[in-house]
């Protein structure tokens, strides 16, 4: 009897546990929005892929699944990311914002900045239809987007932001 009653109150210990160890929806949003701050702040990391006309980098886990134009489709797992690219603009383009600016007026989170003449920005949109977010940025000619679900969130912008940060265009 001692021994079912042990078995019970640990079994209640973990679920407690893991129930307060959860995110929720906000603290997951807050902590993706501080992953595209932190990760705008730090240099960027050495491009490890090539195409003719730029270089990025792309994480250990990223494969390029499709090269269409100005488009590369990537994939992370089951997790789908779309980057675009414009070679033409500069790192201070406004291109991709400009394009952006009525999904902004409607985000849930929306950070801009403009640091060592780069405009980069987050857009973070939640799409009422599957509860799932729709995640934007951007740094100069470069915009990546996904869309994840809010455990995802940090994770992603934080890659999503380390690719845009590290484009860089091949003079050639």
């Amino acid at each position: 009897m001692i021994m079912k009653n042990w078995r019970i109150a640990s079994l209640m210990l973990v679920i407690i546990v893991l129930v307060g160890c959860a995110v929720s929806e906000e603290e997951a949003l807050e902590l993706g929005r501080q992953a595209y701050l932190d990760s705008i702040g730090e240099e960027p990391v050495e491009p490890n892929y090539e195409r003719e006309d730029i270089r990025i980098f792309l994480p250990n886990d990223f494969e390029v699944q499709e090269k269409i134009d100005y488009n590369i489709l990537l994939r992370q797992g089951d997790q789908l990311y779309n980057l675009f690219f414009q070679p033409s603009e500069l790192s201070s383009s406004s291109f991709h914002f400009e394009r952006d600016q009525e999904l902004a007026g409607r985000s849930i989170i929306y950070e801009m900045n403009e640091l060592d003449d780069t405009l980069s920005y987050l857009i973070i949109e939640k799409r009422e239809e599957d509860e799932q977010y729709h995640v934007i940025t951007a740094s100069g000619g470069a915009r990546i987007t996904t869309v994840t679900s809010y455990q995802n969130l940090e994770q992603n912008i934080q890659a999503m932001t380390s690719i845009v940060q590290s484009y860089q265009v091949e003079n050639g």
